[in-house]
């Protein structure tokens, strides 16, 4: 079943003065409810607290009466307020579970000023930067929802640039947030992950978790989804991230510490071709012997080969890896006077790039030309075989990958909703074989 409660912006949230059992009473009678009951697993309930939450449970009782599960933050006295779940069940019997006093907390950063934490983040997960205008308690959320990734994920967030926005155009759904990566086989960027001020608009409604698990803020568990998102491409990025880096490297260009941005126009011209054809043919025109004649027709034939080969690309239609290898076996072979070693060398050296070219639409494009990372491909083959319904939230069913991400960000805060949506899915992710297919 899908993920069996949600939260909502209730009306007027203020507790009546004076509220006593009375009070209480009173307005449980006039709600319908058959049983009003409160809880707090974790300790003892004040009196002011019993009373607010019988309170609030007769209050908001669904009308037309229907049996739902809310998890809202609510006051629980004048001053204070409480992560409260609201049950109404069958037969108009209603709970409601204390299950934290305060908002949802995590584990204390190592400072709470701005700089300092941002550059803390940075240094810990390997981002290339934290920009945008940022708050401190924004920052504060942004490390506990990082701090919950398993650290055999966090590889996935390494030069990763991650952005503080205002909000996010587009009618794909993603107002809160949003990762993107450049999907190709040559990309300098590691990917950027967005956060705009949406996501942060719900911390102070309702939480995720809380009974099986610790309560979580709402932007917690969606920085997760985004986060989801970057480890279910992760090998993808980086694939072509150390594509981008050697192919500018062997072109004579810099070397890129580890998942630093490789500026698109520097990658751009190390793809090319440079072969000073004008200058070939001027050195051809003075041959006479034989088999200079011979390697400089050869080398002619390579170059025109290649020629053909990036037209082709040009039209969408590419090489397979082996045509690439074969053709630089081929030059290295026929052409060995050192007259041609430049011009042999660059074709070799555009051969190489584009072996690395082939080799990652081997991996990650469909026969229909569509991408798709190996993880999300076994995940989708997992999830048919295993008829795991997509609608484990309103989100997941738009497509695979927003399911994967929605099951990661809830099986880390609230692995027991995954497993009552389905428990072969909760094992999936357990056992860690979305990590498996890469």
């Amino acid at each position: 079943m899908p993920i069996d409660y949600t939260f909502v912006r209730l009306e007027d949230l203020r507790l009546p003065q004076p509220l006593n059992a009375d009070v209480a009473a009173l307005m449980v009678k006039e709600s319908g409810l058959a049983t009003a009951d409160v809880a707090f697993p974790d300790g003892r309930l004040t009196d002011p607290e019993r009373h607010a939450l019988t309170w609030l449970l007769a209050s908001y009782v669904p009308r037309p009466y229907r049996t739902q599960t809310n998890h809202q933050i609510l006051p629980i006295t004048a001053t204070t307020v409480g992560q409260v779940i609201l049950a109404y069940g069958e037969g108009r019997h209603a709970t409601a579970t204390l299950v934290g006093r305060g908002l949802p907390a995590g584990v204390e950063p190592v400072s709470r000023d701005l700089n300092q934490l941002a550059q803390s983040l940075t240094n810990t997960y390997g981002l290339a930067g934290i920009t945008g205008p940022w708050t401190v308690e924004e920052l504060v959320k942004l490390h506990e929802a990082l701090r919950l990734v398993p650290v055999a994920d966090r590889p996935a967030l390494q030069g990763v640039e991650i952005q503080r926005v205002g909000g996010l155009a587009g009618a794909d759904g993603h107002d809160k947030g949003k990762f993107s990566y450049e999907r190709g086989p040559w990309a300098g960027s590691p990917g950027t992950l967005k956060l705009a001020d949406a996501i942060f608009r719900e911390d102070g409604i309702g939480f995720y978790g809380g009974v099986t698990s610790r309560g979580c803020l709402p932007s917690v568990r969606d920085i997760l989804h985004e986060v989801g998102h970057a480890v279910e491409s992760a090998a993808c990025r980086v694939d072509s991230w150390n594509n981008a880096a050697r192919v500018v490297q062997g072109a004579g260009g810099q070397r890129y510490r580890p998942f630093a941005r490789v500026p698109e126009d520097v990658v751009t011209e190390a793809l090319q071709l440079n072969t000073d054809n004008t200058a070939l043919n001027k050195l051809g025109a003075k041959l006479s012997g034989a088999t200079a004649k011979a390697e400089y027709n050869a080398l002619l034939d390579a170059i025109e080969k290649v020629q053909e080969w990036i037209e082709a690309g040009e039209q969408g239609v590419y090489q397979p890896e082996n045509a690439f290898a074969q053709l630089k076996n081929d030059v290295t072979a026929k052409v060995t006077q050192a007259t041609w070693q430049t011009y042999r060398d660059e074709v070799v050296r555009w051969c190489d790039a584009q072996i690395l070219e082939a080799r990652w639409r081997a991996k990650y494009r469909t026969p229909q030309g569509r991408d798709i990372t190996p993880c999300l491909r076994n995940f989708v083959t997992f999830v048919s075989k295993e008829n795991v319904g997509q609608d484990l939230t309103p989100y997941a069913r738009t497509s695979a990958g927003e399911l994967f991400a929605e099951t990661y960000a809830f099986w880390i805060v609230d692995p027991g909703a995954v497993e009552r949506h389905n428990q072969r899915l909760r094992a999936y992710f357990d056992d860690f074989q979305y990590r498996r297919a890469d």
